[in-house]
């Protein structure tokens, strides 16, 4: 208890973005989920990372420095802190993914995706979330490498260092391999344990564009990494960074509020057919004075 409370003290940043990680997923997905996905996706990270620090695969061959040995949770050699944080990458990666493509309905400040079982299991949304989860390990892990210039410490180096500001790729097709795992296990608890016409525990249906919480969970993320860049002086690095997002921000944006992402009644009919659970909620009952109703949805 002594070295949770200690760790916790030490990474408070790691522990932030924990607890939103599983608020965002309770309400979104459910508990059982969550909380499966956390436990196995932590067992798989640290897997490959006792793995990597001994024989290099997947992410390269590096060390753990033995600083904080005492002052925090070590597990197999590796900081606790570090395998946890594939967790809520992996998971905010993903919803920015289903974000992108699913139809949208707005409705004043609610914003909603009509995703559908199709759409959550769908490859393009897995390789993507892959995709988006090693965009952002473009910035923390050079960002980590500077460790010494920040709260985090020197905690490890690459053996030998990298191209990419002393990262090596083998860490970015690591994260990659790592992620298409931890997403795809997502996917498969999702559907396996979420499936069907009773409500999970925990999840919030009525929740105002609770749909959007994973994204910008994400977006934090993205811009604590980079504005912890340009404060340790490191502006080189922090505006690679810039230039990785920005056309993806740009893209993103184009595609949240171009007329053919807002979702019409046949793909409300589809995201209710899925999830029956939400069929009585108030947001989808036609505003006063709208000429067009729509369709009843039979089980």
């Amino acid at each position: 208890m002594h070295l949770l409370l200690s760790t916790i003290a030490l990474r408070p940043y790691v522990f932030i973005f924990l607890a939103s990680f599983l608020f965002i997923a309770i309400v979104n997905f459910g508990l059982r989920t969550t909380l499966l996905f956390t436990m196995l996706t932590y067992a798989v990270s640290l897997a490959c990372e006792w793995s990597s620090i001994h024989n290099g695969f997947p992410f390269g061959l590096y060390h753990y420095i033995d600083a904080t040995r005492g002052r925090e949770i070590w597990v197999f050699g590796v900081p606790f802190m570090d395998s946890l944080s594939f967790t809520f990458l992996g998971f905010a990666s993903y919803t920015v993914a289903l974000l992108l493509s699913s139809p949208l309905y707005r409705r004043g400040a609610d914003v909603r995706i009509l995703d559908t079982w199709k759409i959550r299991r769908a490859p393009r949304v897995w390789l993507m979330a892959a995709l988006f989860m090693v965009m952002v390990d473009m910035v923390v892990d050079p960002l980590s490498v500077l460790g010494d210039r920040w709260f985090l410490g020197k905690i490890f180096w690459y053996d030998p260092p990298g191209p990419h500001f002393g990262v090596p790729i083998s860490n970015y097709l690591g994260w990659y391999f790592v992620a298409a795992i931890t997403i795809a296990m997502f996917q498969w608890l999702d559907a396996a344990l979420n499936r069907g016409p009773v409500k999970p525990a925990g999840l919030v249906p009525g929740m105002v564009s609770r749909a959007l919480l994973g994204p910008m969970l994400y977006a934090g993320i993205v811009i604590f990494g980079i504005t912890m860049l340009f404060r340790i002086d490191a502006p080189n690095i922090g505006w690679a960074a810039v230039f990785i997002f920005l056309p993806f921000a740009v893209l993103a944006i184009h595609i949240l509020t171009r007329h053919e992402s807002s979702g019409d009644d046949a793909a409300i009919e589809r995201h209710l057919a899925d999830f029956p659970y939400e069929r009585d909620l108030p947001v989808w009952k036609p505003k006063s004075g709208r000429k067009r109703e729509l369709r009843s949805v039979t089980a």
